[in-house]
């Protein structure tokens, strides 16, 4: 994205530019941050002194929202000074070109900063998910789980989480081997994703044969229509497992929900606080627990089902 009053300069920016991606320009700071709104570039190249919202005043956005923090600004001015270089690293930007510019040098500090943009990006993904299956990971799960939690109890919304087991996976893989049921923890998760259409739903990796699916504004009667919709999923997989009584790999699945059925549901929302900046509110907490001992209960009914367990516990304000 360019953004620079002069459209001379944007035009110039723009043949310059052609070729490395599609762009798109602003001519003010104010429609700089709409754009942003609206699809976030991978590079900003802005221009420092503008009438109103100044560069600086739109990378001071950029840098003070999450989703924005990692997009590069390059900064573009008439101004090379020294101070000014400083300043515009020193708040944050990647770069810094003055005018007048050579276009091909501009092009290649472009190209320069997507390289690190899509590296960074990489690390993120790899950081996030899970290593053999692809859903997220459990540090994404807690990260996800709280910012759930906290908008939960801002919407007054319900919230849910499944946790599903894979029935005698340590008979599956004594049968079949271990490479056979990192496959089947592969299909298992596909069929989770399968199962979810919102892309608020998070699929996520627990810990060896356990998964974790995070269902905002979903009452327990709706996970309960997921958890059907995901055992059926499994269930057409139909991938053999002699040492279980069905003869066909399955998974038992445990649901955890705070909805209007919970008892002291209105004292469960005004307790959903976060203590401190590192620990998780009680929702996160009651939601796994109570999602793990339905998944226990499912276990001892004889597996290859789904039981759900509604919060009924009273949250201190």
């Amino acid at each position: 994205m360019i953004v620079d009053d002069d459209i001379t300069v944007v035009q110039v920016l723009a043949k310059a530019l052609a070729g490395i991606g599609s762009i798109r320009y602003a001519l003010n700071g104010a429609d700089a941050l709409r754009l942003l709104e609206q699809e976030p570039p991978d590079v900003v190249l802005l221009d420092a002194h503008m009438p109103g919202l100044s560069g600086f005043d739109v990378l001071g956005a950029i840098r003070s929202q999450p989703q924005w923090e990692d997009i590069p600004a390059i900064f573009i001015t008439s101004d090379s000074s020294q101070g000014m270089e400083e300043e515009g690293l020193a708040q944050g930007a990647a770069d810094f070109i003055g005018k007048p510019f050579h276009p091909a040098i501009v092009a290649a500090r472009v190209r320069t900063q997507l390289r690190l943009k899509r590296a960074l990006n990489r690390l993120r993904q790899l950081s996030s998910t899970d290593a053999l299956t692809g859903v997220a990971n459990r540090r994404t799960l807690d990260e996800t789980l709280l910012r759930e939690c906290k908008r939960s109890q801002r919407s007054r919304s319900a919230i849910a989480v499944l946790m599903l087991d894979v029935d005698h996976f340590k008979r599956f893989n004594d049968t079949y081997g271990h490479g056979a049921g990192d496959e089947a923890l592969v299909q298992v998760a596909r069929a989770m994703q399968r199962a979810t259409n919102r892309p608020a739903d998070l699929v996520a990796r627990y810990g060896g044969e356990e998964f974790t699916l995070v269902l905002p504004d979903t009452d327990g009667d709706g996970a309960m229509g997921v958890a059907a919709t995901l055992m059926a999923n499994v269930a057409q997989l139909k991938i053999p497992h002699s040492a279980s009584a069905t003869g066909f790999l399955t998974v038992s699945i445990g649901i955890g929900s705070f909805d209007q059925a919970s008892n002291h549901w209105n004292q469960a929302r005004a307790g959903l606080r976060e203590t401190t900046s590192t620990t998780p509110p009680l929702c996160a907490t009651a939601l796994l627990a109570t999602a793990d001992q339905a998944l226990y209960a499912a276990k001892q009914a004889g597996r290859a089902r789904a039981i759900l367990e509604r919060f009924h516990g009273s949250m201190p304000s």
